[in-house]
């Protein structure tokens, strides 16, 4: 068969088969038709059961979250009522313990404030005897000095007596005249001549706690320390101790910067 007639053939074959293939096109078409519609429709309904589902769902969240806010604040409440409490409970045990601890403070204090007066005093007691019984070794000290100086210097005059008899001549001075020049040359110790303008007179020999305070006795106008000072020919500041120990013993007594007999 040559190539004309198969083609012939062919068209003859493809024209009978076209009311065929359109039937069965239109038959397809159809039934894509209601396929479409069916899923339209059972998207519609799908679409409003999912809807449902969606809104009944937000319900039950909205009701269970609000249900646990209302029981969250109702523990909050609670709790903040139970921690007040605890707090002020709190409070209240600290101030108690801090006054109990002011209080203990307070007697350990006075406890510790009385140890320390007594302590104080005894100190003041042991330095008062300590100072007493340095002035009175130094009082000792100084009077034995003051007679080794006295030997040295009536040992001197009468050496320089001596000498003086022997290139001129002269007799030598008594001895009891040169112990009264010397004495006269150390007024410290064996005299006091009061300087003050009304009077003038030789005491005999004491100490100088004893003559502050026969000074002081003879005039009831009162003396400042500078006119006991110079009175009794020492510098005023050597009597300060001395007067303050008179003035403990209830011997004397002090008014602005004058003192005066008791």
């Amino acid at each position: 068969m040559g190539i004309k007639e198969e083609m012939e053939k062919l068209g003859t074959e493809i024209m009978g088969s076209y009311d065929v293939r359109g039937e069965k096109i239109g038959q397809i078409k159809k039934e894509t038709e209601k396929m479409m519609d069916d899923f339209k429709v059972s998207h519609s309904q799908m679409s409003k059961e999912l809807k449902n589902d969606l809104n009944k769902f937000n319900q039950e969240i909205k009701s269970k979250v609000s249900g646990m806010l209302n029981d969250f604040h109702s523990t909050q409440q609670e709790m903040s009522l139970e921690q007040r409490k605890n707090l002020a409970k709190g409070v209240e045990n600290r101030k108690e313990e801090v006054n109990k601890t002011l209080d203990d403070f307070k007697v350990a204090h006075s406890q510790m404030s009385k140890e320390l007066k007594n302590d104080l005093n005894k100190f003041n007691q042991e330095i008062k005897s300590k100072v007493s019984g340095m002035l009175n070794d130094f009082h000792s000290t100084q009077d034995k000095l003051r007679a080794e100086l006295e030997k040295v210097s009536l040992s001197w005059q009468q050496t320089a007596s001596a000498m003086q008899e022997k290139r001129s001549g002269a007799k030598p001075v008594p001895e009891v005249l040169e112990k009264k020049i010397i004495k006269e040359k150390l007024p410290e110790k064996t005299k006091i001549v009061e300087k003050l303008p009304e009077k003038t007179k030789i005491v005999e020999e004491l100490s100088d706690k004893e003559q502050a305070l026969v000074l002081i006795k003879k005039h009831s106008e009162g003396l400042k320390l500078t006119e006991i000072g110079a009175s009794l020919e020492k510098d005023w500041r050597w009597y300060i101790p001395i007067v303050k120990e008179l003035i403990e013993e209830n011997k004397i007594r002090k008014e602005a910067n004058l003192y005066y007999p008791i």
